[in-house]
C-alpha cells in the first residue's frame, strides 16, 4: 500500500518537473544570434 502511493507521488512529482522544465525553455531551443551577455 505505502510502495503504491510513493509511486503514484513520484510520478506526480516527476511529470510536474519535466512540464515546468520544458515549459520555460520552448522560447530558447532555438536563437539564430549569440546574445551580447555570452559574447563579453
Amino acid at each position: 500500500m505505502k510502495k503504491n502511493v510513493f509511486m503514484k507521488i513520484s510520478t506526480i512529482l516527476g511529470a510536474l518537473a519535466l512540464l515546468i522544465v520544458s515549459t520555460a525553455s520552448w522560447t530558447f531551443v532555438h536563437q539564430d544570434e549569440t546574445p551580447a551577455e555570452l559574447l563579453k
